[in-house]
Parts: structure tokens; sequence; C-alpha cells
């Protein structure tokens, strides 16, 4: 089973509407993974360590939704 993983500095909501609307297009059952409130460099290389490991367990690509806020 495929896994896809919604990843967001907030709460992740639109990051999961927005996937689940583009996945509902495909024929397939997805393994689904939120993880919101990555808001540092740490916690988004523990989120790419967790997304490398699942493709490697699986021997899939997992798709990934990510939706950040940047400010200037």
């Amino acid at each position: 089973m495929r896994t896809a993983f919604y990843i967001s500095d907030g709460t992740a909501i639109t990051s999961e509407v927005f996937g689940h609307a583009t996945l509902s297009l495909f024929p397939i059952d997805f393994n689904h993974k939120t993880i919101p409130f990555v808001e540092t460099e740490e916690k988004a290389h523990e989120v790419k360590a967790l997304i490398n490991a699942t493709a490697a367990k699986t021997g899939e690509k997992p798709f990934v939704f990510l939706l950040l806020l940047i400010t200037i």
C-alpha cells in the first residue's frame, strides 16, 4: 500500500484536504500519515528521515503533500 504524507508548519488540515482531493482521482488505497507543526529545521530532518525510511521499507516512493507559510 502506498503512503501519503500530509506535512505542514500549521495544523496540516489544508494539506490533508488538498491531498485527499488529489488522491481521490486514483483507484488506489493509501496509508495516510499527517505530520503537523513542522516548524524547525530539526523537525524537518526528522520528517525527511521518516519519509525515506517509509520508502525503504515499502519499496515505493510515498506521495508528499507539503504546505508551508513563508513570511519575509
